[in-house]
């Protein structure tokens, strides 16, 4: 079953998330079928009619099914729709299982599913981009490509800080700076799988689940968290082009490797470039999710390049990519 409703951007998604009862009712169906009463009683904390108020949107746009079943009084029985409401819930299960704390029951917390906003408001806020260049003041954040005020940056950092996506610093005694922690990084993970998803299931056929710009914005947060102490003082170049688009299109993306091992994004190319790779949107977040992809083709040090998708799966994921789907980046033909 396909999503009716196209209006399911990627803060929509997490918004849908992070609101209410959605996100618990989608985990409660993760281990199959479920009819009313007993979903009722695997989402606690939620009266019934609010839990059938987040059901019913959750069918409305297809990623759960309602069936009633006959008798007297008749029954409904709340699944997952096949593949769409399926591939998202293990999405969001995987993540949570790398990224976010469960309790003791193994279900995610309340003030977890409440992060899934902050995220959707990170991203759209477009802080993030500001804040891949280093550490800035709320100054400078208020004059990123929003139309937020310095009043609305503000208390959206201090949301975020207590969120534990940016964390404060201090240049002196008076001025305030910030920048991203691991755990936003790591959220970027959970903003490539929606994007695919999206393309397999909300977007027409053809067209990539997020933009090149977007693609290359979240690559560039997740970098920093690959270390490659083999290759100090390299640097590589990172094309993503969108499906069928021009070159003209085409985001890049620029980092080089410090003494001792650290990715660090770079606003612009170093002078000698080690390593060059490319691919469309869809296989780079592919790339992400899976392990290296053979759609991505390299020149120069594919062994670089090859190890630095490697590990970031193994830093998002907590695993090795399968042998069966992360493959060698291929070397470009040359020139």
């Amino acid at each position: 079953m396909t999503v009716r409703d196209s209006d399911l951007t990627i803060t929509g998604v997490l918004r849908l998330l992070g609101a209410g009862a959605s996100g618990s009712i989608l985990m409660a169906l993760r281990g199959g079928p479920l009819r009313t009463k007993e979903l009722t009683e695997r989402v606690p904390g939620y009266a019934p009619r609010t839990i059938y108020r987040y059901a019913a949107k959750l069918a409305e746009l297809g990623i759960i099914e309602r069936e009633e079943e006959p008798g007297v009084p008749s029954k409904v029985v709340h699944r997952l729709t096949e593949p769409c409401g399926r591939e998202l819930a293990e999405l969001v299960d995987a993540y949570a299982d790398a990224s976010l704390g469960r309790l003791p029951s193994g279900e995610i917390g309340a003030h977890e599913w409440g992060s899934f906003s902050l995220v959707a408001d990170l991203w759209e806020s477009g802080m993030i981009a500001a804040l891949n260049l280093g550490e800035r003041s709320l100054t400078e954040l208020s004059q990123g490509d929003h139309d937020l005020s310095f009043h609305q940056v503000s208390r959206r950092a201090s949301l975020f800080s207590i969120g534990g996506f940016i964390r404060e610093t201090t240049e002196g005694t008076r001025r305030r700076r910030f920048a991203l922690t691991e755990k936003a990084r790591r959220a970027m993970a959970l903003i490539a799988g929606i994007g695919r998803w999206r393309r397999r299931h909300v977007v027409p056929k053809g067209t990539a689940g997020l933009t090149s710009g977007e693609a290359a914005g979240l690559i560039r947060t997740l970098l920093p968290l690959v270390s490659l102490p083999e290759h100090p003082g390299k640097s590589f170049e990172l094309k993503i082009s969108p499906r069928g688009g021009s070159g003209a299109e085409e985001e890049r993306v620029w980092a080089e490797v410090g003494a001792d091992g650290s990715v660090i994004s770079c606003p612009e190319p170093a002078a000698k470039i080690d390593s060059v790779a490319q691919g469309q949107v869809a296989v780079w977040i592919d790339a992400i999710l899976d392990g290296p992809q053979k759609d991505l083709t390299a020149r120069g040090d594919a062994r670089l390049l090859d190890e630095c998708l490697r590990q970031l799966h193994r830093v998002l994921w907590g695993s090795s990519p399968d042998p069966l789907v992360g493959a060698a980046i291929a070397a470009a033909p040359a020139r």
